[in-house]
C-alpha cells in the first residue's frame, strides 16, 4: 500500500536544493480557526446574502485522512483508514505533511472567505508580454502540472486495489502507468539545463519551479472560491476544500522532482497491476449517485455473506467516500490543464484563437443557455438551469478578475501579437429578475459592450482560468459533482444549492491574427453572430433592427406571449379561446338574417317581389356565411366547441388563422415548451426538430421553419467539413439540455440533427435565382463524419423542412 512506502533513497536528491526550492511553498500562516455554524435544515435554496460559511483549518485538516478511527460494530476497537493523495513516499525529510497541509488550507480559506476580492495571478521573472513564447511556455507548465496529476491519480488507484476492489480497475490503472512513464520520457525537466552552468541551470530551474507553484496557487484559490460557492453546508465546505488542499500539496510535492517521483510511483503501481487483475465497469470512477449507491450495495452485500470482515467493509466506504469527494474535482482540473495545453486542432496557429463564452435569453419565460467556443473552436452548450447557476460563479469570478486589468492599453505596432479581450455583462440585484419582455435589460444586445488590451501574460493568464471555467462541459461536471454529493450524504449533513440568479454575459478573448485569418470565412464566429444580434430574441422576433422601436416590439412579444400561455395543449392539438371571431361571425349573420325580418315587416310596401322568398333567401345566406366561416379557420370545428367559444387547432396553418400569430413565433413556442413536459406530439411534413412524434395522429407542422426561430429556440446550425464537403450539425441548447457538444473529428455515439452536402443544395438554389431562402432537409443521424467544425451557419434567410 502507498500508506507503508519508505521514501526514495537520499542519492536520487539534492536535499539543500529542495529545501532551498521549497521556501516560497512552505511559508506558514495558520489563520484563525472558526467554529461552524448551525445547518439549515429546510432543504430549499438559499439567499446569496443569507449563507454563511466559516472555514475551520482544523476541520479540513481533520478529513485528510490516514488516521485511525472508531469501528462502527465495536467502539473499543479502530480502523486504519488509508491516505488518500499521500506525501510521505515523496516528502523530503525536512518537511512535514501537516506543516504543507495546513499552510495550503490556510491559503485556500482566505480565498474564500473573500469572495468579493479580485483574484490574480502573479509570478515573477518567468512570464513577460503576451507573446507568442509566453503562451508556449503556459502549455508547457500545464503539461508538467498534468503530468503530476497523472501520478496523483495512479497512487490512488493503487489504493482503490488494495482496500476496495470494486473500485478498481485493471485498465485504468495500466492507462495511468503508461501515462506516467511517457510524461518522463518527455520530461521538461531534463531538457531546460542543457548546456547551461550548473548554478544558472539551477536558478532557472527555481524561476520555473516558482512559475507552476503560481500557477496552482491561482488555479486553486479560482477554484475553491467556485466550488464553495456553489452549495452551502459544512458538509460540502470541509470536504470539497479538504480534497484540494491534499491534491495541491501533492502536485507541488511531485514536482519538486518529477523524474524520481515517476519511478516510485510506476513502480507501486506495476506492482499493484500484478496483484489484481479486477476491471470495474466504474472506468472513470463515481460519476453519479446511482453509481455510489451500487457500489455501497456490493460492499454490504459481501459483509452479510461473511466474504469480507466489517473492518475492511468500513475501509471499502471511506474509499467510496473519497472517490466521489475527488471525482468531480480530478475531472475539472484535468479538462483546465487540456485547455492551456493549446492542442491546435482547429488548424490554425496556436497564438491564432479565440475563446468565447455567452449566456443569452432564448424561447420564453426567462429561460437562458450557455453557449461556449473553446480554444480550438469546438462548441458546446447547456440550458440546464442548475448548470447555469454555476456558470454564474464562474462569470462572476471572471468580471472581477476583469475590473482589475489595466484599460486603455495602447494597440501594439503592427506584426505585434497582441491579445484582446472584449466582455458584455448584467446580472440582477437582490435576486430580482425582470420576467417583462419590455424591460429585458439582459438581452445581450442592450448590454454595455467593454474591451480591455491584455499587456501581459500575468493578466491573460488571471483571465483565462476562469474563462475557461464557464465552459459547459466544467460546469456541468462541477454541478453533477454536487448532485451526487448531495444525493448520498447522510441525512444529518446538507448540501443545500443558493438560488438562481438572472444574467446575461458575453466574454470573447482572442487575437488580432485570429482577427486577421477569419476574415474570409464562410461562417459566423460566434462574436460576430453576437454583434450581429443573432443571439438577441428582441431582434430575431422583429426581424432585423429594434433599436427606433425596441419597446413596441418587446411589448408585442409580451403580448403574445401572454396570448398563448392560454392555449391548452394536449397530445394531438391545441385549443384556443376564441370569443372575437365567434361573435363576429355570430354577428354578421343575425345582421344578414335581421334583414330578412325586416323585410318581413314591410310587406305591403315592397311591391312585385314576394317578401316571404326573400326573407327566406337571406336567412339561407346567413346560414350559408357561418358554416363557410367556421370551416375558413379549421378543417373540424364541432358546435359544441363553437357556441362554447374555443376551437381545437390540428396543425400549425389552423393556429395561425385563428389566432393571428406569426407562424414561427407559434412553432417557437411549441418547440420551447416540449422541452417542459408538453403532452404535444407531432407529425409531418415538418417535424423533423420536434422529439415528441407520432406520424397518424400528431399536430401537423406544415411550415418550415426558418433558421430565426432555430435560434430562437435555442438550437444552432454549425457548418463542419466532411468529406464530401460541406454539412450543418445542430447543437441543442433547447430548454432543459444538460450538456451538447459538437467537437472536430465528429462523435458517432452522439446522435445529433444533421444536413447533409449543403453545397449541391446551395448550387442548385443559386441555379433557380429564386428568391426564396434555400430550403434544406434535416434528417436525426448517428452516420455523419466530419473533419472539423467551421462555425455558425450564416444564411438567416434559410428554410429548414
Amino acid at each position: 500500500m502507498l500508506s507503508h512506502r519508505s521514501t526514495f533513497p537520499r542519492a536520487t536528491r539534492n536535499r539543500s536544493r529542495i529545501s532551498r526550492r521549497w521556501r516560497r511553498f512552505r511559508g506558514a500562516d495558520s489563520g484563525k480557526r472558526s467554529t461552524p455554524t448551525q445547518r439549515q435544515d429546510d432543504g430549499a435554496p438559499v439567499d446569496w446574502d443569507a449563507a454563511s460559511i466559516e472555514y475551520d483549518v482544523g476541520s479540513i485538516l481533520i478529513l485528510s485522512g490516514g488516521r485511525c478511527v472508531p469501528s462502527s460494530s465495536d467502539r473499543s476497537k479502530t480502523v486504519k483508514m488509508p491516505q488518500f493523495d499521500d506525501l510521505r513516499a515523496y516528502l523530503p525529510a525536512d518537511l512535514k505533511a501537516t506543516d504543507l497541509w495546513e499552510k495550503e488550507a490556510t491559503r485556500l480559506i482566505r480565498a474564500v472567505k473573500s469572495p468579493d476580492q479580485a483574484l490574480a495571478f502573479s509570478s515573477e521573472g518567468f512570464f513577460g508580454e503576451g507573446t507568442e513564447e509566453g503562451y508556449r511556455d503556459l502549455a508547457r507548465l500545464a503539461e508538467m502540472i498534468l503530468s503530476a496529476l497523472s501520478l496523483c491519480l495512479l497512487d490512488n488507484e493503487c489504493i482503490y486495489v488494495e482496500s476496495c476492489k470494486r473500485l478498481a480497475n485493471w485498465d485504468r490503472l495500466k492507462k495511468l502507468i503508461q501515462q506516467a512513464q511517457v510524461s518522463q520520457t518527455n520530461s521538461e525537466w531534463e531538457e531546460s539545463g542543457e548546456g547551461e552552468e550548473g548554478d544558472q541551470a539551477a536558478k532557472k530551474k527555481d524561476t520555473t519551479l516558482n512559475a507552476i507553484f503560481a500557477l496552482i496557487d491561482y488555479t486553486s484559490a479560482v477554484l475553491a472560491r467556485l466550488v464553495s460557492q456553489m452549495a452551502t453546508g459544512k458538509y460540502w465546505s470541509s470536504n470539497v476544500l479538504a480534497v484540494l488542499t491534499q491534491r495541491v500539496t501533492k502536485l507541488k510535492v511531485l514536482l519538486l522532482d518529477m523524474h524520481a517521483n515517476t519511478l516510485i510511483s510506476c513502480q507501486a503501481g506495476e506492482a499493484a497491476l500484478d496483484r489484481t487483475d479486477i476491471s470495474s465497469r466504474l472506468s472513470n470512477g463515481i460519476l453519479n449517485e446511482e453509481e455510489c449507491e451500487e457500489v455501497l450495495r456490493m460492499i454490504d452485500s459481501e459483509t452479510k455473506e461473511g466474504l469480507t470482515t466489517t473492518a475492511n467493509a468500513e475501509v471499502a466506504r471511506y474509499c467510496v467516500d473519497q472517490n466521489r469527494f475527488r471525482s468531480g474535482i480530478d475531472t475539472t482540473i484535468r479538462y483546465l490543464l487540456l485547455s492551456l495545453r493549446f492542442q491546435n486542432r482547429s488548424g490554425l496557429n496556436g497564438t491564432s484563437f479565440e475563446i468565447c463564452g455567452m449566456v443569452y435569453a432564448t424561447g420564453f419565460e426567462d429561460f437562458k443557455a450557455l453557449l461556449f467556443q473553446d480554444w480550438d473552436l469546438e462548441y458546446s452548450a447547456s440550458s440546464d438551469q442548475d448548470t447555469l447557476n454555476t456558470a454564474y460563479l464562474s462569470f462572476k469570478i471572471l468580471n472581477q478578475t476583469l475590473q482589475q486589468v489595466k484599460r486603455g492599453a495602447p494597440a501594439k505596432p503592427p506584426g505585434s501579437l497582441q491579445t484582446t479581450v472584449e466582455w458584455r455583462y448584467r446580472e440582477a440585484e437582490n435576486n430580482i429578475s425582470s420576467t417583462n419582455m419590455a424591460e429585458d435589460s439582459y438581452d445581450l444586445s442592450r448590454c454595455r459592450r467593454h474591451t480591455a488590451v491584455m499587456e501581459s501574460m500575468k493578466d491573460i493568464i488571471s483571465v483565462m482560468i476562469p474563462l475557461i471555467l464557464t465552459s459547459p462541459v466544467a460546469v456541468a461536471n462541477l454541478t453533477q459533482f454536487r448532485t451526487v454529493m448531495a444525493l448520498t450524504c447522510d441525512a444529518k449533513n446538507g448540501v443545500q444549492p443558493f438560488k438562481e440568479k438572472d444574467y446575461s454575459a458575453f466574454f470573447r478573448m482572442y487575437t488580432n491574427r485570429f482577427e486577421d485569418d477569419s476574415k474570409a470565412w464562410d461562417v459566423m464566429r460566434l462574436s460576430a453572430a453576437v454583434q450581429a444580434g443573432v443571439f438577441s430574441r428582441l431582434t430575431l422576433i422583429s426581424g432585423g433592427d429594434f433599436s427606433k422601436n425596441s419597446g413596441k416590439v418587446a411589448n408585442k412579444m409580451a403580448d403574445r406571449t401572454q396570448d398563448m400561455d392560454g392555449w391548452v395543449i394536449d397530445e394531438s392539438g391545441v385549443t384556443v379561446a376564441c370569443q372575437f371571431q365567434v361573435c363576429y361571425i355570430v354577428l354578421v349573420a343575425f345582421l344578414i338574417a335581421n334583414v330578412g325580418l325586416c323585410i318581413i315587416a314591410a310587406d305591403e310596401r315592397i311591391t312585385r317581389v314576394d317578401p316571404s322568398n326573400l326573407s327566406t333567401y337571406l336567412w339561407v345566406v346567413a346560414g350559408v356565411y357561418l358554416l363557410v366561416c367556421k370551416s375558413r379557420f379549421v378543417e373540424n370545428w364541432p358546435w359544441s366547441d363553437f357556441w362554447h367559444f374555443r376551437v381545437r387547432c390540428r396543425s400549425v396553418s389552423e393556429l395561425h388563422a385563428i389566432s393571428g400569430i406569426n407562424e414561427q413565433f407559434i412553432m417557437a413556442k411549441l418547440l420551447h415548451d416540449e422541452r417542459g413536459g408538453s403532452a404535444l406530439k407531432t407529425r409531418g411534413p415538418y417535424n423533423k426538430v420536434f422529439l415528441q412524434r407520432d406520424s397518424n395522429d400528431g399536430f401537423s407542422i406544415d411550415c418550415p421553419l426558418h433558421m430565426t426561430t432555430l435560434l430562437l429556440s435555442g438550437l444552432i446550425m454549425l457548418k463542419v467539413v466532411t468529406p464530401r464537403g460541406h454539412a450543418l450539425v445542430c447543437l441543442d441548447a433547447r430548454r432543459g439540455t444538460g450538456l451538447r457538444v459538437v467537437e472536430h473529428q465528429g462523435n458517432q455515439a452522439q446522435e445529433h440533427l444533421i444536413c447533409e452536402d449543403i453545397n449541391r443544395l446551395q448550387d442548385r438554389h443559386g441555379r433557380r435565382k429564386s428568391p426564396d431562402g434555400i430550403r434544406l432537409q434535416l434528417v436525426t443521424s448517428r452516420e455523419l463524419k466530419w473533419k472539423r467544425v467551421q462555425g455558425v451557419y450564416k444564411d438567416m434567410q434559410a428554410e429548414y423542412v
